[in-house]
């Protein structure tokens, strides 16, 4: 057994308080991001007002930079190869939300839990986070319910009641950053990362909605100020398909979590899948063989002596 293969068998050292902080640091950054962003149609002014304040920018990379520091310092306290240290430095560098659950000076294969420390990635932990994260991520999803009541009833008068949009923004932040948060967890600990992605595409959808729209949302003032169009922006601010894109994603997630919820349900769904899967097996199985004794009877008669 190789080096890096032995370190990956032992639990890495603890280093609680390190880490406890440094996931402390990046879920501030996450929040900051998360306050930022577009998820519907309330909060404009405030997030206007954040952008222009003097310590957002300086905390945000301030934040950004801690974690890149102790990014490049972790690298000399991994056990296992450079390459390694190297990919997961960049991974967190890009996206600092990530050291939550990793940290470049722990090998792959880890996943620092809060309350826990580190511990195995694969099915068993896969399993039991999920079952920790069921009920609290179903309470945070059924926030969009009021949500939606609010701007539903309330409509463009949130525009003139700014408390009020004030609080719409910053629950439906939390919901993102919750998101977020259960994906990288989620994502650190499971190794089938991409089989992962495909088979939850809705958080995906639920998270990468609102990046999607800040990133046209400052497209469309650099337009609307080179062309001296204030009117272009006001109507970008309105109700976009973007917000509604996102209220029914999570709308579609809670729905699902909820049959999640009921064993039964949930039970006879799997069960349905399976049969399915087994239906589509035994298919593929007759095909084999049809496939097979064609094969022999080709070779067969090609044997036989003319």
């Amino acid at each position: 057994m190789s080096a890096p293969q032995m370190a990956i068998s032992v639990p890495p050292p603890t280093g609680k308080l390190r880490h406890g902080l440094m996931l402390i640091i990046a879920l501030l950054f996450l929040i900051l991001v998360g306050v930022i962003l577009p998820h519907g149609d309330s909060g404009e002014s405030f997030r206007e007002n954040l952008q222009l304040h003097p310590w957002f920018l300086p905390a945000l990379l301030g934040l950004w930079a801690l974690i890149g520091i102790e990014s490049v310092g972790g690298l000399f306290l991994a056990p296992d190869a450079w390459s390694a240290r190297m990919k997961r430095l960049l991974l967190i560098s890009l996206l600092p939300p990530l050291r939550m659950s990793t940290a470049t000076s722990t090998p792959n294969g880890w996943l620092w839990i809060p309350g826990a420390g580190w511990r195995r990635t694969g099915p068993a932990t896969v399993e039991r986070m999920e079952q920790k994260l069921a009920l609290p991520m179903v309470i945070l999803t059924l926030l969009v319910l009021p949500v939606l009541g609010v701007e539903l009833g309330a409509g463009e008068a949130l525009e003139q009641r700014p408390q009020l949009a004030l609080t719409v923004h910053l629950v439906t932040c939390l919901i993102w950053v919750g998101f977020v948060a259960e994906f990288v967890w989620m994502l650190s600990a499971t190794p089938q990362k991409l089989a992962y992605c495909l088979r939850h595409w809705i958080n995906l959808v639920i998270i990468l909605l609102p990046l999607v729209a800040f990133l046209r949302m400052l497209n469309l003032f650099r337009f609307a100020r080179f062309f001296r169009a204030g009117k272009l922006l006001r109507a970008y601010r309105l109700r976009t398909l973007q917000s509604r894109l996102w209220r029914l994603a999570l709308l579609f997630n809670l729905l699902e979590r909820l049959q999640q919820r009921n064993p039964e349900k949930y039970c006879a769904g799997l069960e349905k899948k399976i049969g399915e899967l087994e239906a589509e097996t035994a298919q593929l199985k007759e095909k084999l063989e049809t496939f097979r004794s064609g094969k022999l009877k080709e070779r067969a008669s090609s044997d036989i002596p003319v």
